[in-house]
């Protein structure tokens, strides 16, 4: 399932494989990551803005950006390797994972999108990660889930819950963003 390759290994020596030991398992090495699928449905999907006049137009940094994210081919290695979900069973229901915090960062740092997941990301438990990058070693598609997803989403959250200047701006002009529960409901 990590799309190892055979020929990286070091020869004559025995390879182990074992199911994911955050998931229950199944069967031999199948586990149950219906516990991803549930989390993903309480994403507020992406809703772009009305066009405006000359239509829609992306710096290049940001298509980057967001197709980086888009590469992940949803293995779950990440979230079997977060210490935060895999060593405590408790966390789970409060916790959705570096997986997830990748969506949320993909779909928050889109700049055509007028939903506002920073509350949710807080709710959902951005801020018990403690970065340890594990999740981004082990990704097969070396996506910097960390570096690129985690810690922005962070700064993104920290900014909208604490920053008493970017609080003062949002009392004067309005939220330019639907909360996650506006975007939930329309």
């Amino acid at each position: 399932m990590c799309m190892t390759r055979m020929d990286t290994l070091p020869e004559g020596e025995p390879v182990t494989v074992a199911p994911m030991k955050t998931f229950p398992i199944i069967r031999d090495l199948v586990t149950d990551v219906s516990f991803n699928f549930e989390v993903a449905k309480t994403i507020p999907a992406f809703e772009p803005g009305p066009e405006p006049e000359g239509g829609y137009r992306m710096m290049q940094v940001d298509v980057e950006r967001g197709q980086e994210f888009r590469k992940c081919i949803e293995c779950f290695m990440c979230q079997d390797v977060c210490h935060v979900i895999r060593d405590h069973e408790d966390n789970k229901p409060k916790y959705a994972g570096p997986r997830f915090f990748i969506r949320f960062a993909e779909l928050e740092m889109h700049p055509l999108d007028v939903n506002d997941r920073r509350e949710l990301a807080h709710d959902r438990g951005l801020g018990m990660c403690n970065i340890t990058k594990c999740c981004t070693e082990v990704c097969p598609e070396h996506i910097k889930i960390t570096d690129n997803g985690i810690i922005p989403m962070k700064e993104r959250v920290v900014d909208a819950r604490y920053d008493p200047v970017a609080w003062l701006g949002r009392k004067i002009t309005g939220r330019s963003k639907k909360s996650a529960e506006e975007a939930s409901a329309g």
